[in-house]
């Protein structure tokens, strides 16, 4: 009999980097992202049993307590994945060699201060190439999870991203191509050709778990409330032998719980209550759980060796 898995992701990404994607000036940004949404996942996690993965992005680790934050995250047995340095949502259209230091010396920065190796890739945005995934694989890497075959995602960010530059505050964001929607939808091992391609060789791609239209992460979690999240994620499951969930650590914060800057409105789920938020995850979480045991990444792509 074949075991379903499961991996559960969150990208820690500073709230910095929020103001950038909503073209806002960013010098009120807090560290609640760390400090608190980290916390929360941790604690939410811790109850239901789950190892996860948590992607960092290098240059966070200089914000408050960041660093020993990380080293607690990893002693609890949770991954550490990389997220690149900066963060750079142009990280596709960049050259090879700054590619490489945005990649690498993330990975050096975050597996000296977890303390383990750091195996795992995440690109901001979701934006890959076929450059960039060989950049990924000869920095060290083991698989990369940046794959988003999602096609209502696709369109929303692009009519967003849309809006914002029609009222004269672009995104920092990039769309990337359309050419992810074809992508497959389990894991797969990418042709040297193309990241969106299956190939017998290569490196191993955990796409983010789409069913049907709807995306298994967090925001949409919270878009569709406890009962038609839990509904579609059950049928999911019976369809599914492995599925990947991506939450982000503001996903577990509250605008006026945490006493965020009320410019930050602009992001949905924000206005969202936290308990209420928790609730969905957990049932979410539970769901899978029936019929899938959840397995970190890097533990489930030594077993495709």
């Amino acid at each position: 009999m074949t075991i379903k898995t499961a991996s559960v992701g969150v990208d820690v990404d500073s709230l910095h980097h929020y103001y950038r994607i909503h073209g806002l000036e960013e010098s009120r940004a807090s560290n609640a992202a760390w400090d608190v949404g980290v916390a929360r996942f941790l604690d939410l996690f811790d109850e239901l049993g789950i190892k996860a993965t948590f992607y960092c992005i290098g240059e966070d680790l200089d914000l408050g307590d960041n660093r020993k934050r990380i080293r607690e995250v990893a002693d609890l047995g949770h991954e550490i994945g990389n997220h690149s340095l900066n963060h750079r949502y142009d990280l596709t259209r960049l050259s090879r060699d700054a590619m490489f230091d945005e990649v690498a010396r993330c990975k050096a920065i975050l597996s000296e201060a977890a303390g383990v190796d750091v195996v795992g890739f995440r690109s901001p945005g979701y934006n890959t190439n076929r450059q960039l995934i060989d950049v990924v694989e000869q920095s060290g890497h083991s698989y990369d999870t940046s794959v988003f075959p999602c096609t209502p995602y696709f369109v929303a960010k692009a009519s967003v991203m849309a809006w914002l530059t029609a009222r004269g505050k672009p995104s920092k964001s990039i769309l990337g191509t359309p050419k992810v929607l074809v992508a497959p939808r389990q894991p797969y091992r990418m042709s040297p050709r193309s990241p969106y391609r299956r190939s017998s060789e290569g490196l191993l791609q955990f796409p983010i778990s789409v069913f049907t239209g709807y995306p298994l992460i967090g925001t949409a979690f919270t878009a569709l409330g406890r009962a038609s999240s839990t509904l579609i994620t059950q049928a999911a499951t019976k369809f599914q032998s492995h599925m990947t969930l991506e939450f982000h650590a503001v996903d577990l914060l509250g605008l006026a719980e945490d006493g965020l800057d009320g410019r930050l409105a602009v992001q949905p789920d924000l206005r969202v209550n936290v308990t209420r938020k928790k609730n969905i995850f957990k049932h979410v979480l539970s769901a899978v759980s029936e019929s899938h045991q959840f397995v970190r990444l890097d533990h489930l792509s030594s077993r495709f060796v």
